[in-house]
């Protein structure tokens, strides 16, 4: 009987396409294609198989660690960290999601007070109010910093950050998370507290001066006395991805405990296939006829030719030294043919609860369409969480006033669905709902840059005066008068016929 391939070469490729495609929003993602390419990463890529281990941490604990994530959130990041260097399918399909948002924002106003805003003075005011919260998420480099968030909590499913500031410049620090833990939720969003005493004394001078204070005092008793300190929560970054629970669980580690299984199905078959492959060879030891039992070779002779025999020979073929005749032993009959691995593969990703009419390979392009949604539904909701964090980051830095307030907007657009996010602001815009900064922002230009870019060309370099359209029936006003020059306008004579057509205005009328 022929040997069955379990994953062919062509399986493998025809999987790769699959997942590139739907990287480049070609087609919609197929799990069970990313579990085979991840699981062949880990069989290939790792030693899993021999030492029962995921980086340092044997199965045992890992699967520990998921049925019990509250008490092991360090041992769950890492082997997710881990996943991200040995499984390059693991790596991708986690920044497939990570860089899928565009973070496309807009500042809104709300709760707007028409009678306290009745003078000019009043509305200056507000306005200069406008361009301060524009420049602020300018000055903090928003899109890029929330990319770079976004490409940790995909990961780790969680973001601790420390923020860096001064009057032109922003950053933030990420914490390690093994020293941080969520402490409390505050205007709907999370702040952190840091663990004092993990805090590495030679790195000290690498964290913002409010850090360095709360760890001189926890280091000379003077203060922080449990070791736990919050930083203050317009000075502190704190983001989770998954919001059912307050531990970190990583968007996509919910599934290594099938694939973990897996990986038991797999030594379990490596162990068959060793043990069928498995040969015994026996070497006759010569006895004295006249004794009993007596080998003719001393036991240092034996060992000599023993050792060098053994050295000549593969793993799977074994030596036995009998005195008399033996015959050869064999494992090949064993008859436990069950293929557990395919079995396993079989239904690895029934349990990661995604819907089989969203991650089949049909063809339909609603279905298709509603696939890319599904997976944008992951970045859709963090957008809120981000929209909270930031209004209430505006709100702290007093930006908000009794006759005006300011939020911060993400629109919900990726890297796949942008330009239909454009057509559709662009639509509203043309029936006079006010989304023209929308549609700038949809576009890629944040508010701030519109603003500098339209006080640029209109006020400074004057374009409107010296980049006027050519005249078309779109650009043109009805008292406009349209068609080609008349002869009057170029200072000749009408002939005869032209004088009659102009006393009768027969023109009008056509």
């Amino acid at each position: 009987m022929p040997k069955k391939v379990i994953y062919s070469k062509l399986d493998y490729d025809r999987d790769v396409q699959n997942f590139e495609n739907a990287e480049n929003g070609k087609s919609r993602l197929d799990l069970s294609s990313f579990k085979r390419l991840m699981v062949h990463d880990l069989c290939a890529n790792t030693d899993v198989l021999r030492s029962y281990k995921i980086g340092g941490y044997p199965l045992e604990r890992v699967q520990d660690a998921l049925n019990n994530p509250i008490s092991h959130s360090s041992m769950i990041i890492d082997v997710s960290r881990y996943l991200m260097n040995v499984s390059q399918f693991y790596m991708r399909l986690n920044n497939y999601f990570s860089k899928m948002g565009l973070f496309n924002y807009n500042i809104d106003v709300y709760d707007v007070k028409v009678d306290e805003l009745n003078t000019q003075e009043k509305q200056v005011r507000f306005r200069d109010s406008y361009y301060a919260v524009c420049s602020e998420f300018e000055k903090i480099g928003f899109k890029h910093e929330m990319q770079k968030i976004m490409s940790v909590l995909a990961v780790e499913d969680v973001y601790y950050g420390l923020i860096f500031e001064d009057s032109s410049d922003f950053f933030i620090l990420k914490m390690n998370p093994s020293i941080c833990r969520i402490k409390q939720v505050q205007d709907g969003v999370y702040n952190f507290k840091i663990r004092l005493s993990g805090i590495n004394p030679l790195e000290i001078g690498t964290y913002p001066d409010y850090v360095k204070q709360a760890y001189l005092d926890y280091r000379s008793n003077t203060g922080y006395f449990d070791g736990w300190y919050i930083p203050p929560a317009d000075r502190q970054v704190c983001f989770k991805l998954n919001e059912s629970c307050l531990y970190p669980m990583p968007l996509l580690l919910a599934l290594v405990k099938d694939v973990l299984d897996l990986d038991t199905y797999k030594k379990l078959k490596l162990q068959k296939a060793r043990v069928d492959n498995y040969k015994a060879i026996v070497i006759e030891i010569p006895i004295d006829e006249d004794a009993v039992d007596k080998p003719l070779l001393t036991d240092e002779t034996l060992t000599v030719f023993a050792e060098m025999n053994k050295a000549n020979m593969p793993d799977d073929i074994g030596l036995i030294h009998s005195p008399g005749k033996a015959t050869a032993v064999s494992f090949k009959d064993n008859t436990n043919n069950a293929n557990n691995l395919s079995d396993a593969i079989t239904n690895i990703y029934d349990n990661a609860g995604v819907s089989s009419e969203l991650f089949n390979s049909g063809s339909s392009g609603t279905a298709f369409k509603l696939s890319i949604e599904n997976d944008a539904a992951f970045i859709y909701a963090f957008y809120r969480q981000c929209e909270r964090y930031f209004t209430r980051f505006i709100k702290l830095r007093k930006y908000n006033k009794t006759a005006y307030k300011f939020a911060l907007r993400i629109q919900d657009s990726t890297v796949f669905n942008r330009y239909d996010v454009a057509d559709a602001i662009l639509k509203a815009a043309q029936n006079g709902l006010g989304f023209k900064i929308d549609y700038g922002v949809a576009l890629g230009k944040t508010p701030s840059r519109q603003l500098g870019a339209l006080f640029l060309e209109n006020h400074i370099l004057r374009l409107q005066d010296e980049l006027i359209p050519l005249a078309t029936s779109y650009t043109s006003t009805g008292e406009e008068i349209m068609g080609r020059p008349t002869n009057e306008s170029q200072g000749l004579d009408l002939e005869e016929s032209g004088e009659i057509t102009k006393d009768s205005e027969s023109n009008l009328n056509r």
